[in-house]
């Protein structure tokens, strides 16, 4: 994010449109949480990887704060989204779906997204594609 940041707030200075793709490593193993956010969690399963999440978490919070700071966040588009399932054991979830990383089945390949893009969506919406038979 460190990098990021000064780019969008050169591209919204400078009344450019741009493209930012963010990918961050948690929560993906090895999960390996960086002290502070490890020790919000100490004594707790799953330490490491809610303390990943948080950290993530933490990142994209700054970003949004910058949008709004610089006045476009309403026109920018944040896509969050996973590059497949859980990891088998760890505590993520599938929901309804069967399996997860390393499968084929629909908790392994389907990918979980949202969108957010405040002059477009103003009341939120929220879409689940269903599969039929």
């Amino acid at each position: 994010m460190d990098r990021v940041i000064p780019f969008v707030r050169r591209a919204a200075t400078a009344h450019q449109p741009f493209f930012a793709a963010v990918w961050f490593h948690a929560p993906h193993r090895p999960l390996v949480a960086c002290e502070p956010y490890r020790a919000l969690y100490a004594g707790k399963e799953y330490a490491d990887y809610y303390g990943a999440i948080t950290a993530m978490d933490e990142q994209i919070g700054r970003l949004r704060d910058e949008l709004r700071s610089l006045g476009i966040e309403n026109d920018t588009m944040l896509w969050f989204l996973s590059d497949n399932g859980p990891e088998i054991g760890d505590p993520g979830s599938a929901g309804p779906f069967r399996g997860g990383k390393n499968s084929l089945y629909e908790g392994g390949v389907r990918v979980p997204a949202l969108l957010v893009w405040p002059r477009r969506f103003k009341d939120g919406v929220s879409r689940l594609s269903r599969t039929t038979s």
